[in-house]
């Protein structure tokens, strides 16, 4: 009898800690998903205000390896030119990946263009929400 005690009691601590990993997982996915939004909302204020050079400064350093500041910049000013300001912003499509890295997706448009942003964002080390990369593909409208 004392045998199947121990079995019980095992069993239910191996559910409680499985329930509590679980939920403890959840909610760390639930403040990720926070943070990265939060993160490409201000991402795109910035870029909505044409401040590209901030963007690049407060990115993240795997995003800088991809080419100096000054190329970043002259890239999208020259995008902006081309399409002029995008509003109306809205999330299109959103995915947490297990590395504790975010690709959100936004939608917006101008008179001219209709354009999907795709933001791929991840944490710091110091838990700070950063810009991993960035795609804008415009199309224009008819």
């Amino acid at each position: 009898m004392n045998y199947r005690h121990h079995k019980v009691l095992l069993l239910l601590i191996i559910l409680s800690v499985t329930f509590i990993g679980c939920k403890s997982t959840k909610s760390n996915s639930d403040a990720g998903s926070a943070d990265a939004r939060t993160a490409a909302i201000h991402i795109l204020s910035q870029y909505e205000a044409g401040e590209f050079s901030q963007i690049y400064k407060e990115s993240a350093p795997v995003f800088k390896q991809t080419g100096p500041e000054a190329n970043f910049v002259a890239q999208f000013q020259q995008t902006l030119k081309k399409t002029g300001k995008l509003k109306n912003q809205k999330e299109s499509s959103y995915e947490a990946r297990p590395d504790d890295t975010y690709v959100l997706t936004y939608h917006m448009e101008n008179d001219h263009f209709n354009s999907d942003i795709h933001l791929t964002l991840t944490r710091s080390k110091n838990g700070k929400m950063e810009l991993a990369g960035i795609h804008q593909h415009d199309e224009p409208k008819k």
